[in-house]
């Protein structure tokens, strides 16, 4: 049964629920996962509440916190125990059931469970959340192909972020300046009022300090905000790394996230890293899988061609939530006066980029080996081969759209029909040779495709 509570709960629209919606009615469990407060069980309230919309009978809709040892131990005695348990809760087994659990990496055995109900009562579908892809990976003991569909859940975009804010204003004129749109447009919509453009850039320069995590987002008062980060950052200390890993050196550990913070969007040298930090390579290479299997960071690969010109190797990093990173370096100050505030727009777009990216198509960045850099090279396929789109981050004014010098050297090195730069408040197109380059104010890309 489904308390009254979770029933009338007044939620937000995430942008990923038509998404899970598709596969709402195949036999696949759906996994979210996601870090701590992103609003995973926000989510299973929200479908929990289109099922009910959907006149799905009350009595076939269940929830399950396996934070709650009555919830856990229900579900720990496996699939007979918990469909015995449901029909005597009154479910119709001549329809389907719909199980949400939350936090299911809690499980001693989720894989044998998921399997078991999946292949043996298909009218039962199952929805989940994990807060941790790695616990989840260490569970799961073989990768129940063709039993489970996995979406990454994200903090809140810019456009959540202003939807979250009652910004409906700002919010309707977005729908034609997404870059997926302006890319097919040969003439280019107006320019926005300035009214829209500056409330547009107050909103994007918050986001920019506190980052998405919805909790954050709806909590009007700055100390509070941050009061929230940093219980969000010791929560994730206490459950997800003290009880998840062994973490040999936690003064190492905690370095290394600062250090990350610090050269956010920078190159990684592992060497260096590890000289730094006084710990051993492997030791390393585990904090970095710990930090990014638990959706702290992402390491961004270089995309290259020509081996004996191009970087091959070294990552660069970027956090998944803007908020936590300026909370890992005690840095909340206004966009405007702020030294990192290239490397925080950079950060931005990478999210932005990143969290739309879909699954064929791959995310890097490209730099030579004497220097020259482009931020972003988004790689799609085609029927020819595959299309390429780089993208380069300047966020400084322009008076007019200028092509970065770093640019030219990839147009000249692998010649394209699209590209576009990342400013602070150009808006505008030009053409390079056959080459046709967007100039878009950052907070643009707070729409990138959906």
């Amino acid at each position: 049964m489904i308390p009254e509570s979770i029933k009338a709960k007044e939620l937000y629209p995430r942008a990923v629920v038509p998404h899970i919606l598709q596969w709402l009615e195949d036999k696949q469990a759906i996994v979210l996962v996601g870090s701590r407060q992103v609003g995973k069980t926000s989510l299973l309230y929200l479908l929990i509440q289109y099922l009910l919309a959907q006149k799905i009978n009350p009595n076939n809709v269940f929830y399950f916190d396996l934070e709650n040892f009555d919830h856990l131990n229900l579900l720990e005695r496996g699939p007979d125990a918990l469909i015995q348990s449901l029909r005597l809760e009154g479910a119709d087994f001549k329809e389907r059931i719909y199980l949400l659990i939350d936090e299911i990496q809690y499980l001693t055995h989720p894989t044998n469970f998921l399997k078991l109900m999946v292949d043996h009562h298909p009218l039962v579908k199952i929805i989940c959340t994990g807060s941790s892809s790695l616990s989840i990976r260490r569970k799961f003991k073989d990768s129940l192909v063709g039993r489970k569909v996995v979406f990454e859940i994200f903090s809140l975009s810019f456009e959540e972020f202003l939807q979250f804010n009652n910004q409906t204003n700002l919010l309707r004129v977005f729908e034609q300046y997404r870059l997926s749109v302006l890319l097919q447009e040969e003439k280019l919509p107006p320019v926005l009022p300035d009214g829209y453009i500056h409330s547009l850039q107050n909103q994007f320069e918050e986001y920019c300090r506190y980052g998405g995590y919805p909790a954050v987002v709806l909590e009007p008062n700055l100390e509070k905000k941050l009061s929230l980060l940093s219980e969000i950052h010791s929560a994730y200390v206490r459950k997800d790394l003290s009880s998840l890993f062994t973490i040999e050196n936690i003064n190492a550990f905690n370095q290394l996230t600062q250090l990350l913070a610090l050269g956010m969007g920078n190159l990684v040298n592992l060497n260096t890293l590890t000289t730094d930090l006084g710990i051993s390579r492997p030791t390393l290479e585990n904090y970095l899988t710990i930090l990014e299997n638990t959706f702290i960071i992402k390491r961004l690969r270089p995309f290259f061609r020509r081996k004996k010109r191009e970087l091959i190797k070294m990552p660069k990093v970027y956090f998944l939530d803007l908020g936590l990173r300026n909370l890992m370096i005690k840095q909340f100050g206004e966009l405007n006066i702020r030294p990192d505030r290239g490397a925080l727009v950079e950060n931005f777009t990478f999210i932005h980029l990143y969290r739309e990216l879909p699954v064929l198509n791959e995310l890097n960045f490209w730099r030579t080996k004497n220097g020259t850099e482009v931020d972003f090279v988004l790689q799609t396929p085609t029927t020819l081969g595959e299309q390429l789109l780089p993208i380069e981050v300047k966020y400084q004014t322009l008076k007019k759209p200028t092509l970065p010098s770093t640019l030219q050297s990839f147009l000249t090195a692998y010649p394209v029909t699209k590209a576009a730069v990342i400013t602070k408040d150009c808006y505008g197109q030009s053409k390079s040779g056959d080459t046709r380059v967007l100039f878009l104010p950052a907070w643009l890309l707070g729409t990138v495709t959906s």
